[in-house]
């Protein structure tokens, strides 16, 4: 494909364009004929349904129905006694019936499918499938919805609900059992009357064709005859484009090469030119690189020994910046240790006054012990004031007995003091007993308290002694530190000034030697500037020769055909030093 000329490529182009034009013309063209035909089925779907809707209101209002009902209610009294002839006859009557004899009846010759369904069917060939029940559901759930439409790209489907009317006679079959004319709950021909209510979605009815087929019965071999023409046409209209591109792009292409020759052969004129130009700028440049050259290893050598300097200089101050911290952080340092030596002192003094309360709560607890001892001996008192309360009352009941009948009274009283002693009693002993375990309890949680509060506190003792001794260590390797360090830092202050006036003077001689390389520099640079405009006059002539010859490649297609009067323009790579280069060699 690369090799191709530009005709070549450019007719290829049309032919493909034209071609696939053709292909998108032909599919739309097959594609919107199916359209069409699905939307006449659609059309026609709706028409047929329309004729079963007006069959069924023509049945209604001829109101026979009724009229055979009471015929057969008087002439039986059951369903059982009905001929076949009869059933038909009522069924001939029903306006759905009717619907569905003609629905079924013209399928055949009209060419399409039809069928009755339903969740609760008289017949078993009438239950609803399971993507019929989902017909169902759709319109018992929307009573506004009139129609649904199913196009799975080989058969359209068009479902329309079928709902109970009472004027059209309807609940004669499936109203209210109550209305039976048999008078058993049954309808006129022996079924079972469901109750239902106007309105109720009874069944569906569904109208389906088969595109291909009802495309061959509608167009027959006419439907393929304008396929193939339109094919004709469209291939024809290719051809003659393509013709006509050839015929038009014939002498625009032969113009194109000509031109691309002349700019051929004057791309080669302008390299022989500046090869002769980066020629000259070269020896020019090499002399001025050579002078720089000497110059800069001498500039070099001073930068160096102004580098050294500098940094001898900047580490001084630092080591000066650094002691005089250090100095600072040792004084600090120094004033938290005092700080330290002072807390531990005033922590020692909190220690002894938590030891001189815990003294005074010691004595306030045996206080407490004293008062319940107290509290003891009055109990012992009452002891005795119960046990001379109990003497009294035996005595008397003694004193009551002998009185008889007249100190029955007063032997009762006796008893109950009697009582009352006791359980008085009682509760002394248990107050007594109670006080005995508190004392108890207190003198042990008193003594035991005193004993663990001494160790500590002669622990945190011992600990705050040490660390006072400690501190004070530390304080005095602190001062040392700090004198030590104020000696290096007046040291460090003395070389930074000698450092800083030496590097001064070296500045002074390294600003010289800039200032001669500077001019030395620039002039090579500008023999340089030269060198490098005529290198990129003779390279960009080059890239003009190559894109020419790449732009005849195209047209002719042939890269064997090309021939230039010029050679390629070869030339000496101009010297691009930097000043960076010259440090190099220098150093």
């Amino acid at each position: 494909m690369f090799h191709l000329s530009l005709r070549t490529k450019i007719i290829s182009i049309v032919a493909f364009t034209s071609v696939l034009g053709a292909v998108i013309s032909i599919s739309g063209f097959l594609y919107f004929n199916k359209k069409e035909l699905e939307r006449g089925i659609i059309v026609k779907e709706r028409t047929i349904h329309r004729q079963l809707a007006a069959a069924t209101r023509f049945v209604a209002t001829q109101g026979g129905l009724k009229d055979v009902v009471q015929k057969f209610q008087s002439k039986y009294t059951s369903a059982e006694q009905m001929t076949d002839t009869d059933k038909k006859e009522v069924m001939n009557h029903v306006p759905i019936v009717s619907a569905m004899i003609i629905g079924a009846e013209n399928q055949k010759t009209d060419h399409y499918k039809f069928r009755v369904f339903s969740d609760e069917p008289r017949r078993k060939e009438n239950m609803a499938t399971a993507k019929e029940l989902e017909v169902l559901k759709k319109f018992d759930g929307d009573s506004k919805l009139e129609e649904i439409i199913d196009n799975d790209g080989e058969v359209v489907t068009l479902y329309r609900p079928v709902r109970l009317s009472e004027g059209n006679g309807c609940l004669t079959c499936h109203g209210n059992p109550g209305n039976s004319p048999w008078k058993d709950g049954t309808d006129i021909l022996g079924y079972r009357m469901e109750n239902w209510k106007d309105g109720k979605l009874h069944g569906v009815f569904a109208v389906s064709e088969n595109i291909q087929d009802v495309a061959k019965a509608s167009m027959g071999s006419a439907f393929i005859a304008p396929s193939w023409y339109l094919v004709g046409a469209i291939t024809l209209g290719a051809f003659l484009s393509l013709f006509l591109a050839m015929f038009l792009m014939k002498g625009s292409i032969t113009s194109l090469a000509e031109a691309a020759q002349s700019i051929l052969s004057v791309s080669g004129q302008v390299g022989g030119s500046a090869t002769d130009v980066a020629g000259s700028s070269q020896s020019l440049s090499e002399a001025a690189t050579e002078q720089a050259a000497s110059l800069e290893q001498t500039a070099a050598s001073l930068e160096e020994i102004t580098s050294m300097i500098s940094k001898a200089s900047d580490s001084a101050v630092l080591t000066a910046e650094s002691s005089t911290e250090s100095q600072r952080k040792a004084e600090d340092g120094h004033t938290a240790v005092d700080q330290m030596l002072t807390s531990m002192d005033e922590i020692s003094q909190s220690n002894e006054a938590i030891l001189a309360q815990i003294s005074d709560s010691n004595r306030q607890m045996s206080e407490i012990v004293k008062v319940i001892q107290d509290i003891g001996n009055r109990t012992k008192i009452i002891n005795e004031i119960v046990f001379q309360t109990k003497l009294l009352s035996f005595n008397a009941s003694v004193e009551a007995a002998r009185a008889g009948e007249h100190g029955k009274g007063f032997a009762v009283v006796a008893e109950e003091v009697g009582n009352l002693a006791q359980m008085s009693g009682n509760a002394a002993k248990e107050i007594s007993d109670m006080l005995d375990a508190s004392i108890s309890k207190v003198e042990g949680i008193v003594e035991d308290t005193q004993k663990k509060v001494e160790i500590l506190i002669q622990t945190g003792k011992e600990k705050i002694e040490a660390g006072v001794t400690v501190a004070k260590q530390s304080s005095e390797v602190l001062n040392e530190i700090v004198q030590n360090v104020s000696r290096v830092s007046g040291l460090a202050q003395e070389i930074s000034q000698a450092t800083k006036e030496q590097a001064q003077g070296v500045a002074e001689i390294n600003k010289a030697m800039t200032q001669l390389d500077s001019v030395t520099q620039q002039n090579a640079s500008t023999s340089q500037g030269a060198a490098t405009s005529a290198q990129q006059l003779s390279t960009q002539a080059q890239a003009l020769k190559i894109s020419v010859d790449e732009l005849m490649k195209v047209i002719r297609g042939n890269p064997g055909h090309l021939k230039s009067s010029t050679q390629p323009v070869r030339f000496k790579t101009a010297s691009r030093e930097t000043h960076e280069d010259i440090e190099e060699k220098a150093g």
